[in-house]
């Protein structure tokens, strides 16, 4: 069996610790044997040593909410409505190789059509293609004329909901996704507006609980966020307290998430934060108006005590799935989140969200050797995010510099 080792000037374990000087890894095939600084690690005689300098190495990236079908252009919705399910395939296909590259080793899929996105997990994971490791829900749950209906299964009542549960998990999904109120994707659906009621949510927590699955709600508005809370909605997907036209931030609701360990992923495209109404192609609202407000919910959130889970909502208009560096630099300059709390929102606590926090997410004996290296100290300055020198998944070479090795190395020099 193949042992060897890997030594960086910095060490981001991804637990939410600070970073430690002169880190090593040690990774016997796939998995991690050792993790720590240099003075704790014992190395037996003759591992080899690959050592990168000056630079960070830390956990894999997990953007916890993407849409691997989508173009995510200025006119993603347009542009994925139009392609028919060959050229989707292929525009995951696309996106797996974008993905790996930036540095992301997993990925949450929040939403497909036809389970095509479980072909893309399937081949990734039969090393068919490169690829993060994936997590599907498949097609949406939506209300009839709801968020993305027509990539979704329409229903409108608990036996519809329970039915649509099992017939997912019947077809292999790794999660539900439930659209719990309307969205701006959708033209004439309200994103105030929860899409059921408070039967609806725990149908759907119940059944799928029973059957072993996590759910992600997506949740715009007060009244969906206050029932999502209620059923025990494992993650909560957006989350900015949508009401009247404004935001209107609730205590009490947050006072419920927190003590209930449930998770807000905050699935925030560039719409939210620097794509503005005059770049955008698609006839849909904009929620301009709406960011300085936003970002105080997040500090809001931040301080009470939330588990926030930093993902993209990749394919939405105008964030493509290399993009989530941009994010998390933003919410660190921007919004004003630690930038060890962004960190952990993209590795080990959005492991937690994927239900895989006991095989990725962090850099400790037993989890998988997913290490992604940086140039910089992304703790001084996030931009350093946006500078990956390598990718290892599983033990192997899968990108070095702005190139996919494949097949992915053993041998290798960074």
């Amino acid at each position: 069996m193949t042992t060897w080792a890997i030594k960086s000037g910095r060490l981001l374990d991804g637990t939410g610790q600070q970073v430690v000087s002169s880190g090593i890894v040690v990774v016997k095939e796939d998995r991690i044997v050792a993790a720590g600084s240099e003075s704790e690690v014992t190395l037996s005689e003759n591992i080899p040593v690959v050592d990168v300098g000056d630079r960070t190495m830390m956990p894999g990236l997990i953007d916890a909410h993407v849409h691997m079908l989508s173009t995510g252009g200025v006119s993603s919705g347009e542009e994925s409505r139009a392609m028919n399910n060959h050229e989707a395939l292929l525009q995951g296909a696309q996106n797996a190789l974008m993905a790996i590259r930036s540095g992301l080793t997993a990925v949450r899929d929040c939403g497909d059509r036809d389970f095509l996105s479980l072909i893309l997990r399937d081949s990734v994971a039969k090393n068919v293609m490169p690829g993060p490791r994936m997590v599907c829900s498949g097609p949406v749950i939506t209300s009839t004329a709801g968020q993305l209906w027509w990539d979704g299964i329409e229903c409108d009542n608990t036996d519809d909901l329970r039915r649509a549960v099992r017939t997912l998990v019947k077809n292999g999904v790794d999660f539900i996704k439930l659209m719990g109120s309307g969205g701006n994707a959708t033209p004439g659906s309200n994103p105030e507006a929860s899409q059921y009621n408070a039967e609806g949510f725990h149908a759907v927590a119940e059944d799928a609980h029973r059957m072993g699955k996590k759910v992600a709600a997506h949740v715009h508005g007060v009244e969906s966020i206050r029932l999502a809370v209620d059923a025990g909605i494992d993650t909560l997907e957006h989350c900015p307290f949508r009401a009247g036209g404004t935001i209107k931030y609730d205590e009490g609701i947050v006072e419920d998430l927190v003590q209930k360990g449930l998770i807000v992923s905050l699935a925030m495209p560039a719409t939210w934060y620097r794509l503005r109404a005059e770049d955008m192609r698609d006839v849909r609202s904009h929620p301009g108006h709406l960011w300085e407000d936003r970002y105080e919910t997040i500090r809001r959130l931040h301080t009470a005590g939330v588990k926030l889970v930093v993902s993209s909502d990749q394919g939405s208009t105008g964030t493509r799935i290399n993009e989530l560096a941009l994010l998390m630099a933003f919410l660190v300059e921007k919004v004003g989140i630690p930038a060890t709390d962004v960190l952990h929102g993209v590795t080990g606590l959005a492991a937690e969200a994927l239900g895989m926090g006991d095989q990725i997410g962090t850099l400790q004996t037993g989890k998988l050797a997913d290490i992604v290296i940086v140039d910089g100290d992304p703790m001084e300055d996030m931009g350093a995010m946006q500078r990956v020198h390598g990718v290892i998944k599983g033990g192997l070479l899968v990108a070095r510099g702005d190139a996919v090795v494949w097949p992915p190395a053993l041998n290798f020099d960074l």
